[in-house]
């Protein structure tokens, strides 16, 4: 990966024009995956001190190293998290979108693990590390469940190894497919948003040419094809199941 991450780019905080949205997304079907139904409570108090922030495309929202004093709900758009190698070589370890929380090793540890780069334009609502750790005392249930959120995270990470990382090339490519399919709200079923032939090499530790021509492959084979002819994005409409099958098989 060519960007520096030796300086972040300013956040442009937009709470103060959006003053409903905070409650919106503690409301949402996304936070109740997270969090549970979150009444009237000492915790809704707590998350209600969170400000919004809106993230451009490439965007570095934390750095590995620095101090982890803050926990990021993502309201929509998708990030990656990215480790770099003391070779230089990056990988990218997780994708998160909406509904996901990062920055929740800073209950653990001091400093973040990971570099988290916007992948989309990305909305997340900040809040002080600080003022999620008295969530511990003012409200043990909705700690308890970013705690055990924490644990999935982990446990995605292992699957990351064994799907992304073992195997043939083109069922690597195919199951990183299906995965981002998922990656999608309801209702977009079978699209998916594909990644840069960089950002998927980076994952699956493969050449960009690699993947690329696995992806040419796929799309001769009307395994992918793009949504709209007419847009210019990287939007397309994938066969999982066949990619599955793929994926599967090799």
């Amino acid at each position: 990966m060519s960007m520096s991450l030796s300086a972040q780019v300013p956040v442009t905080d937009i709470a103060a024009r959006r003053p409903p949205a905070l409650d919106e997304y503690l409301n949402s079907a996304d936070v109740a995956a997270v969090l549970g139904d979150i009444p009237s409570s000492p915790g809704r108090a707590l998350l209600a001190q969170a400000h919004r922030q809106h993230y451009s495309q490439q965007q570095v929202i934390y750095n590995p190293g620095s101090a982890a004093d803050t926990v990021f709900f993502i309201i929509e758009g998708l990030l990656k998290l990215v480790s770099y190698l003391p070779s230089g070589r990056s990988r990218i370890v997780r994708l998160h979108r909406g509904g996901s929380v990062l920055g929740l090793e800073g209950l653990c540890a001091k400093r973040y693990a990971h570099a988290a780069i916007a992948v989309t334009p990305v909305s997340a609502f900040r809040l002080p590390l600080s003022t999620l750790q008295r969530l511990r005392r003012d409200d043990p249930a909705i700690y308890l469940r970013l705690v055990e959120r924490w644990h999935d995270y982990l446990e995605i990470a292992d699957t990351w190894i064994t799907e992304f990382s073992t195997g043939p090339i083109r069922g690597r490519v195919a199951r990183l497919l299906a995965y981002l399919a998922t990656l999608r709200h309801s209702g977009d079923g079978g699209r998916v948003q594909l990644l840069t032939c960089e950002e998927m090499g980076s994952i699956l530790g493969v050449t960009p040419e690699s993947v690329s021509r696995i992806l040419a492959h796929f799309k001769r084979q009307r395994i992918l094809a793009r949504s709209d002819e007419r847009e210019a994005n990287e939007l397309y409409r994938a066969d999982v199941e066949r990619l599955r099958t793929i994926g599967d098989e090799e």
